[in-house]
């Protein structure tokens, strides 16, 4: 398929994410030009006043250098490099599928038995004690991350995991509530704290009606949803809490469905930017720049951040954080985050 770029329209506006609205946006307040593929809004290129154009991948907009993004696309490597640098990240290994340690033995047999696999997985597993996140070493949007709360759960996602993915990472599960700082060129420019996909009882529906209900809602919003109601996690959740899906809970009572926050998965979020303490500015300033990283997502987990920010854990780093969430909650956060991606496209200038 040929690839033609053209400023968007409205009518292309109006299809596309919220972070294209914003792109065109700030391009347009700056006196750039955004030129964005006609057919999917994905790729383009933006052209400062008086400057050289540079393409425009998803939301990754070049601020970052590549080994700087690969590295923090690397879990694994992230979290190894900041506990490194005296940073606080959970305990934890990587681990490989069968398939990838064959492919790696007709190349390097030596590397190849070197490789920890399922078994030393459940050997970690033990070690750290459950409950424990198993995850895919690389990916975003809390794709595909699972919690383990049982030698029987950690046997059958490390089956799916490792069928589906060369590379896990299992790491201890750390209790406390989800937060995400943004870092843009040192400063901690926008905060929130996530809270997972849930429902809230109306004293009448069981919790299968009410899910399909929210599901419905986010897909809505968001123009797809990225969780189905049949997702095994959510039965999982419901478990360890002692509910079924044909439960019916008291009204006004909220119920979590996933252990992780993230929006991507239906969660919501709490605009803290303007509170969050200076302790946890510093922390996530120190992430970004320990990987080299102008723009960066950070992922922390604390009991209480604005309270306790010394207690808390740095879970991933993200080199090319999403807005779209954020943007889209109401028209403050979303001239807020418009801000932002001026002063992103003006770093490119």
């Amino acid at each position: 398929m040929p690839l033609h770029l053209s400023k968007p329209d409205t009518e292309a506006l109006a299809r596309g994410t919220p972070f294209l609205r914003l792109l065109a946006e700030a391009a347009q307040e700056l006196g750039g030009r955004i030129e964005m593929d006609r057919n999917f809004g994905f790729v383009g290129r933006y052209t400062p006043p008086g400057g050289a154009p540079g393409p425009v991948f998803g939301k990754a907009l070049g601020l970052n250098s590549d080994a700087s993004a690969a590295l923090a696309a690397d879990k694994e490597y992230t979290a190894t490099w900041l506990a490194a640098e005296g940073l606080p990240t959970p305990r934890g290994g990587i681990f490989f599928s069968q398939a990838y340690r064959d492919r790696m033995a007709l190349r390097n047999r030596s590397i190849a038995s070197r490789l920890p696999g399922a078994e030393a997985a459940r050997s970690m597993a033990a070690m750290l004690g459950f409950p424990v996140i198993a995850k895919p070493n690389a990916g975003s949007e809390g794709e595909d991350v699972h919690r383990c709360e049982s030698p029987e759960d950690l046997d059958r996602d490390l089956a799916a995991l490792l069928t589906r993915h060369d590379r896990i990472r299992m790491e201890q599960c750390v209790a406390g509530r989800d937060y995400r700082l943004l870092v843009l060129e040192g400063d901690v420019v926008l905060a929130y704290e996530r809270r997972p996909l849930s429902v809230t009882g109306d004293g009448a529906r069981p919790l299968s009606s009410l899910i399909e209900a929210a599901l419905a809602r986010l897909a809505d919003r968001h123009r797809g949803c990225k969780i189905a109601g049949d997702d095994p996690r959510i039965a999982r959740t419901l478990a360890t809490a002692g509910l079924a899906l044909d439960t019916v809970i008291a009204q006004g009572e909220r119920v979590a469905l996933l252990g992780n926050a993230n929006l991507s998965t239906g969660g919501d979020l709490v605009d803290l930017t303007d509170v969050v303490p200076n302790a946890a500015r510093r922390l996530a300033v120190r992430a970004a720049r320990s990987l080299g990283l102008r723009l960066a997502g950070v992922d922390l987990m604390a009991p209480d951040l604005l309270a306790q920010p010394e207690a808390a854990v740095i879970l991933e780093v993200n080199s090319a954080p999403g807005l779209d969430y954020y943007a889209s909650e109401s028209q403050e956060h979303f001239d807020r985050a418009r801000a932002i991606v001026r002063r992103m496209l003006t770093g490119l200038g």
